[in-house]
């Protein structure tokens, strides 16, 4: 059974169930129909002995009484004295009951086959029985019983035809389905969405069943693409950093005169820089993409944004471009939400250093709560996002205008970073346009109650 297919299993249970079935309904009927017979043969002899009472109550003898044409009926008049004093059948002169009752299967000494007997005592006190043969009851029951025999295997076969005819007949779109899901290799999985595995006709499990796998493969489809997609872009980012390394060690070693220590030293180390962050931010999607935030805690969103206010405004004094963008905090007040607090960090960082990166002289951030939701935004006095970009904008890798293009420092994942981190977290993220005149970037949380 375990190592059959779902049609032989079927069709076997449902011939082991169909026999076991017939089989007790048979021997049942069987039963029930011997027990009818002998019941209507016990009340023919109830009645002919009731028909010799009553002969004998009206003044006939016992033998003219006891005179019957029926070849399978035994009558006898026994007196009081226990002895036969007239009977039907002279080979039987013994009583066969001495007492009033009925008995069924009763064998007579002489003659074939066993009798269903009833005796009841006459006015006078003599005793009348009747015995009838049971051999018509033997026979109807033995015809039933091969009856039986033949027709329930015959009934079996075909319950197992039908089942058997039935269930291919349901498992072919199937089988159809496995063998076209078999055909789907990973390049047809991308190239063709949409045309995945044909729908049956109908309204039943299997058409169903059908659209259910070609919604899974269009939705795996789609993520085989993505995949595909970053790993091109991946590539295609690390190789940039990589080759201006190989390109600037080449130079310094074959004209050493034109470059010093120093100088070939800060060029590795701004190459170095971009190479590490674009590795990280590939590490934190893979581990939004894996898994939930693993560490879920109260966390003071203003002080985290203040936080990293502090630290870019540290790094922008250190690299001596402190009047380069203003951070303007004036807006934020406190709000609290439940969250990884690393996560949290990430949203801040890469909207900050976002904004930054594209704004002409101000960043604005404003926190707040609102309806047991924690609002932040950060927005600047660039060019602005396009309302047609303003969904693209958060893709990994997206290409959007010069104006916002990644050679200004970015490597277009912080903003995929962002909405990864805000989804992992049951908030949302939406970008429109500022007041200042540039991308106005609001993420909203729950509050912590």
């Amino acid at each position: 059974m375990r190592r059959g297919g779902v049609r032989r299993r079927v069709t076997l249970a449902a011939v082991a169930v169909t026999a076991l079935g017939a089989a007790i309904a048979g021997v049942l009927f069987v039963a029930v129909l011997h027990k009818n017979l002998e019941d209507a043969l016990v009340g023919s002899a109830e009645q002919q002995a009731d028909t010799i009472v009553a002969q004998l109550a009206s003044g006939r003898s016992p033998e003219q009484a006891t005179v019957t044409d029926k070849r399978d009926l035994i009558a006898q008049v026994i007196g009081t004295d226990g002895r036969v004093k007239a009977s039907d059948h002279r080979a039987v002169s013994v009583p066969l009951r001495t007492r009033p009752g009925t008995a069924k299967g009763v064998r007579v000494r002489g003659l074939a086959g066993s009798y269903a007997v009833h005796a009841e005592r006459a006015a006078d006190g003599r005793l009348v029985v009747v015995a009838l043969s049971e051999e018509q009851v033997d026979r109807a029951t033995a015809t039933t019983v091969l009856l039986l025999v033949v027709s329930i295997p015959l009934g079996v076969l075909l319950v197992a035809g039908v089942v058997w005819l039935a269930i291919g007949r349901a498992l072919r779109p199937v089988e159809v389905m496995r063998r076209e899901a078999a055909a789907i290799s990973a390049e047809r999985l991308h190239q063709l969405p949409g045309q995945r595995l044909a729908i049956p006709a109908g309204h039943d499990e299997i058409p169903r069943l059908a659209a259910t796998f070609n919604d899974l493969l269009d939705r795996i489809g789609g993520a085989h693409g993505q995949q595909r997609q970053f790993v091109s872009d991946a590539s295609h980012e690390l190789r940039s950093p990589l080759a201006v390394l190989r390109q600037t060690v080449e130079v310094a070693r074959r004209h050493p005169d034109s470059t010093t220590v120093a100088r070939l030293a800060d060029e590795v180390a701004v190459e170095e820089t971009r190479m590490e962050g674009l590795v990280r931010a590939l590490l934190v999607l893979a581990r939004l993409d894996d898994q939930d935030p693993a560490t879920l805690e109260v966390v003071d969103l203003d002080d985290l944004v203040l936080a990293e206010v502090d630290r870019l405004r540290a790094s922008q004094r250190a690299s001596g471009h402190t009047d380069d963008v203003r951070l303007d905090i004036n807006r934020v007040s406190a709000g609290q939400t439940v969250g990884d607090p690393a996560l949290l960090a990430q949203i801040v960082v890469n909207l900050l250093e976002n904004a930054v990166r594209h704004a002409t002289a101000t960043v604005r951030i404003t926190l707040d709560e609102k309806n047991d939701h924690v609002v932040l935004s950060v927005e600047d006095d660039g060019h602005g996002i396009a309302p047609a970009d303003r969904e693209r904008v958060f893709e990994r890798f997206a290409r959007l205008d010069e104006a916002r293009a990644r050679d200004v420092g970015g490597a277009g994942l912080g903003l995929a970073i962002v909405q990864k981190a805000v989804a992992a977290l049951g908030g949302t993220v939406t970008v429109t346009r500022a007041e200042l005149g540039g991308a106005r970037f609001v993420v909203t949380l729950s509050a912590a109650r």
